[in-house]
C-alpha cells in the first residue's frame, strides 16, 4: 500500500558524537578562541543537503514536529507536502535559521544552522517581510548589500518581466505583486539551497506556469530546491524527491521514482498517506 512507502520505518544513523573542529585547527592550537569557536566549514564530501535528527518543536505545548529525523540528498527538487498545520512552514523556518527554540540537531550542507548556513541558503517565506516604505529598487539594493551571491542585474530584469515599477513602494502593491517581488529576490541569488514556502499559493492559475518556469529556470546548477505546496498536481512533474509530513511525523521520504513505481501519481499517494494520518475533508 502507498502508506507503507517510507512511513514510520525511516531511521537515519545518528550524527557523529565527535565535534567537527577541522575548520580552524591551527588557530585552536595557537589559542585563538575566536577562530576556534567559528562555525565549521561544510564537508565537501557530504552528499546531503539536510541531515535532521530528533527535531521537536512545539508552540505553547502544542507539538508541531515530534522528534522527526530525515536526510535530503543534494541537488534535488524536493516537494514538501502535508496538510495545513502539519509543520511545513515551521520546518522551513527552522532550516533557514528564523526559529531557534527547538530541540534536535540539524546540519545543512554539513554546516550547523547559523551564519555559515544562511550565506548559502535562500528562503522565501509565506508572508511579506520587507518594510512597507521600501520601493522595489530598495529591496534589490538591500539584498545586493546583504548577500554576496545576489545578482542585481538579474533582479532588475525580473522586475521588468513581472511588471514591477522599480520606484513603487511595497505598501501600494497588491498581495500578488508583493509575492512576485519576494520571489524575484530569492531567485536572483546563486544559493546552494532554496527553501520556497508556498511560492504558488497566492498566484492565480494563469500565472502559475510562468512562476514555476522562473523557479525551474533560474536556480543555481546542482542546487537543492525545496518547495512546500498544496498544489501537488501542478508541481509533481517537477519533483525528484518527496518529503511528506503529517501529525508531527515524517510519513514519506523517498525519491520520485520509488513513488511512481507504485503505478500511482504523487497526488494519489499524497491523498492516501495524508488521509490515513490526518482527518481531512
Amino acid at each position: 500500500m502507498a502508506k507503507d512507502i517510507g512511513s514510520g520505518i525511516y531511521n537515519p544513523e545518528p550524527f557523529e558524537s565527535k565535534p567537527d573542529t577541522s575548520s580552524a585547527p591551527q588557530a585552536a592550537a595557537a589559542g585563538n578562541s575566536a577562530a576556534a569557536n567559528a562555525e565549521p566549514a561544510a564537508s565537501t564530501g557530504d552528499k546531503y543537503a539536510f541531515k535532521v535528527r530528533d527535531l521537536t518543536k512545539d508552540y505553547d505545548g502544542h507539538v508541531v514536529l515530534n522528534n522527526i529525523s530525515f536526510d535530503i540528498p543534494k541537488g534535488k527538487i524536493v516537494g514538501l507536502l502535508g496538510p495545513n498545520g502539519c509543520g511545513k512552514s515551521t520546518l522551513m523556518k527552522i532550516l533557514s535559521g528564523v526559529i531557534h527554540d527547538y530541540s534536535g540537531t540539524i546540519k545543512i550542507g554539513g554546516r550547523p544552522v547559523g551564519i555559515g548556513s544562511k550565506a548559502h541558503l535562500a528562503y522565501l517565506p509565506d508572508r511579506t517581510y520587507f518594510p512597507e516604505r521600501f520601493r522595489t529598487i530598495d529591496c534589490i539594493n538591500y539584498f545586493a548589500d546583504f548577500f554576496a551571491d545576489f545578482d542585481k542585474v538579474k533582479a532588475i530584469e525580473f522586475a521588468g518581466k513581472f511588471g514591477l515599477d522599480l520606484n513603487q513602494r511595497i505598501k501600494t502593491m497588491s498581495k500578488g505583486m508583493q509575492e512576485k517581488l519576494q520571489l524575484l529576490m530569492v531567485m536572483s541569488r546563486a544559493a546552494d539551497i532554496y527553501l520556497l514556502d508556498e511560492p504558488l499559493g497566492g498566484v492565480d492559475p494563469a500565472a502559475r506556469a510562468v512562476i514555476l518556469d522562473i523557479i525551474m529556470s533560474n536556480y543555481k546548477e546542482n542546487a537543492t530546491v525545496v518547495i512546500s505546496t498544496h498544489l501537488v498536481n501542478d508541481l509533481e512533474h517537477s519533483f525528484d524527491h518527496v518529503l511528506m509530513l503529517g501529525k508531527g511525523s515524517v510519513l514519506v521520504n523517498t525519491g520520485i521514482d520509488t513513488l511512481r513505481s507504485t503505478g500511482k501519481s504523487v497526488e494519489e499517494i499524497f491523498k492516501e498517506v495524508i488521509g490515513d494520518a490526518w482527518e481531512v475533508d
